[in-house]
């Protein structure tokens, strides 16, 4: 196989390490590539050196800020490839990563997307620890997880569960999916989540227990800025989607023995961190306008800063999670790795 990969880096603000990222695309041993970078109007000096790359696989781009999600679909809508992948500015790839993946692939005609574990690195690329997939590193509290998805080892529930993929940095899948469900959503924190659940859903998914994905955590993650926001969007992501997993893994079956097993594997499964009236008014808009017609309502709370703020206010933040923003930015280990779920 010698399909095309097209490589989106949105970059912001990462001049310390834009350079790493976009080497460590351009030096993969597989090399049948396009890598499209879009500056999301950078105020360092990111662009100096985007702008003086001669590489002639790359595509280079300058635009006025415009949030993550619009840089990486205005890549996405430049990509010609038949894979696209995503690296985060501050990230870094293994030089075989595109190699074993594509291997995959042709192993099987059927898988749509592939995902990896994770090396979870410093600012200055030290390994902290390796996130694999779902068995560890969960970035809240699962009290009863023997009770959960978690004993299930199934990729498709364990993502309702928790973004074990972590970060679009970790995404790589073949362009039919773009085309179908279109690109990542006005979501400021959780985009990659709500990408994953809405494509997770649909198509073949697969995570490679291999570390080829480096995800940097430093001072100026997105994930530190606004702790109320992120939670509103997790809970907003999880009522606008969760209803396209029915019927396929959640109450596929309703005897009496599987329906008492689903919902203790749901109920166990699901931490809303103290926001679950939240989650059930934001699924009863959803379901409401559903009803009148409108396929996805939630883009208009996703857009609509007014009514946004009216469930964003509504959040609470638990007394645990106060004083873990008090001890930024010398958290714990587990602290910050607990924080490494949205990027």
């Amino acid at each position: 196989m010698n399909k095309k990969i097209s490589v989106i880096i949105p970059s912001y603000n990462h001049e310390k390490f834009i350079r790493q990222a976009v080497e460590s695309v351009l030096n993969q041993s597989y090399k049948n590539i396009e890598l499209i970078i879009i500056d999301d109007g950078s105020k360092d000096a990111s662009w100096d050196y985007i702008s003086n790359i001669t590489d002639e696989r790359v595509i280079k781009h300058k635009q006025e800020n415009q949030g993550a999600h619009n840089a990486i679909n205005n890549g996405l809508r430049l990509a010609t490839g038949d894979f696209l992948t995503v690296l985060n500015s501050d990230d870094t790839f293994s030089p075989d990563r595109f190699q074993n993946i594509i291997s995959e692939f042709e192993k099987d005609n059927e898988l749509d997307f592939v995902c990896t574990y994770i090396n979870i690195i410093d600012a200055d690329g030290n390994s902290l620890v390796i996130k694999e997939g779902w068995h560890n590193c969960e970035p809240w509290p699962i009290p009863n997880s023997q009770q959960s998805y978690k004993v299930q080892d199934n990729f498709y529930t364990n993502i309702i569960m928790t973004n074990f993929v972590s970060t679009t940095s970790n995404m790589f899948f073949k362009r039919k999916i773009y085309q179908d469900i279109g690109g990542m959503r006005n979501l400021r924190f959780a985009h990659d989540w709500d990408y994953m659940l809405r494509l997770a859903s649909k198509y073949k998914c697969k995570i490679l227990k291999e570390a080829s994905m480096n995800y940097r955590l430093h001072g100026n993650n997105t994930i530190n800025t606004n702790r109320k926001w992120l939670l509103f969007e997790i809970c907003i992501v999880l009522a606008a989607n969760i209803d396209k997993f029915y019927g396929k893994y959640i109450f596929q079956d309703f005897s009496e023995k599987q329906v008492i097993e689903q919902s203790t594997l749901l109920f166990n499964s699901i931490n809303l961190q103290g926001n679950d009236k939240v989650f059930w008014a934001l699924k009863s808009y959803i379901d409401a306008y559903r009803k009148s017609g409108i396929e996805n309502p939630e883009e208009l709370l996703f857009d609509n800063k007014i009514v946004r703020d009216v469930f964003v206010n509504m959040i609470a933040d638990d007394d645990e999670n106060k004083q873990e923003s008090k001890v930024e930015p010398k958290l714990s280990l587990r602290h910050r790795i607990k924080k490494a779920i949205f990027n």
